[in-house]
């Protein structure tokens, strides 16, 4: 996303390599709870090393549900503790981390930023966190500024900005279904759309990867410095109907991509980019409130920013 550099966090990352994003499963850095009577936000936080959650058992060890799917092959996939139907996998030596999610047994709501997409509507379907909070199990960033002239974007009955032919779209329909496609080629408007977001042309188009090693460092949008690498967020769709939410560290669109072609992923968009703006995280419930932990460790803000309405749109993930 073309910002300014001092409109991002300092401190980049290096590109060292980065530890077992699952390390932050079992033992976060920091926590972040909300009551969900009150939706007041507090941050509690650990010392290095300890383990204020219990370790996450392997997807193996979970016991089936019928008629649940299930995680694609080729990744050591790990339950979220939220939710059975979510599961995250490290990729590229933990630079990457995978997050499936079945949407079968989920429900995702598109919740607008109050400062972007911009020109949006100034009243929006999720007015308090209560609508979303208390059954939050996962949460991800959607794309990027309108006014970087990315593609178009539709919300609660009205064409905000206009919505491009061969463009990747995330669309989220009224009964709380999200899917990815390409808009007027598999997708197009129908009378149960309430969101479609669009975000350049397609990561991946039926099964094929269209990004490559050939591309400018500007093909898949400006990263800080004009650098090749850069933090980047996807989401791609399998062909059973499920969801794979991907975090990369210092990587290309080539290899982003790559790693979500692997997972078997036939479509997918590209979602924001640079320092601080991609994320994702897995919450979790309990008689004290809601937790959250990062995916990867390399993710600079904190879970709390999904507990409010952020200044950019995300996508707040249910359980049914």
């Amino acid at each position: 996303m073309l910002v300014p550099a001092s409109a991002l966090l300092a401190g980049c990352a290096s590109g060292a390599s980065a530890p077992n994003p699952l390390s932050t499963l079992v033992g976060p850095s920091s926590t972040t709870a909300v009551s969900a009577s009150s939706a007041s936000v507090h941050v509690n936080a650990t010392p290095s090393g300890a383990t204020s959650s219990p370790p996450v058992p392997s997807s193996s060890t979970q016991a089936s549900v019928a008629g649940a799917l299930t995680p694609p092959s080729g990744f050591a996939w790990h339950l979220s503790p939220g939710s059975p139907a979510v599961s995250v996998a490290s990729a590229g030596g933990g630079r990457m981390t995978l997050m499936w999610m079945d949407p079968t047994r989920l429900h995702f709501r598109f919740v607008p930023g109050y400062k972007v997409p911009e020109g949006g509507p100034s009243t929006v379907a999720d007015r308090t966190p209560l609508t979303w909070v208390p059954s939050m199990v996962a949460g991800f960033d959607s794309g990027y500024k309108l006014a970087d002239h990315v593609g178009g974007y539709y919300y609660l009955g009205r064409t905000v900005a206009p919505l491009r032919p061969g463009y990747a779209s995330m669309v989220v329909r009224k009964d709380g279904s999200l899917t990815v496609g390409v808009w007027d080629n598999g997708l197009a408007m129908t009378p149960d759309t309430l969101m479609v977001r669009q975000n350049l042309k397609p990561l991946i188009d039926n099964g094929v990867l269209r990004a490559s090693s050939a591309d400018t460092a500007r093909t898949w949008g400006i990263s800080n410095g004009n650098r090749a690498l850069a933090n980047r967020s996807a989401l791609g769709l399998l062909p059973d109907g499920s969801l794979v939410f991907e975090y990369g560290h210092d990587v290309t669109a080539a290899t982003l991509g790559a790693t979500l072609l692997s997972a078997g992923a036939t479509e997918a968009i590209m979602l924001d980019m640079n320092i601080s703006w991609p994320t994702g995280f897995l919450y979790s419930h309990s008689s004290s409130g809601t937790s959250g932990t990062k995916i990867n460790p390399h993710i600079m803000r904190p879970p709390s920013i999904y507990l409010s309405r952020f200044k950019k749109d995300f996508v707040a993930v249910q359980g049914n």
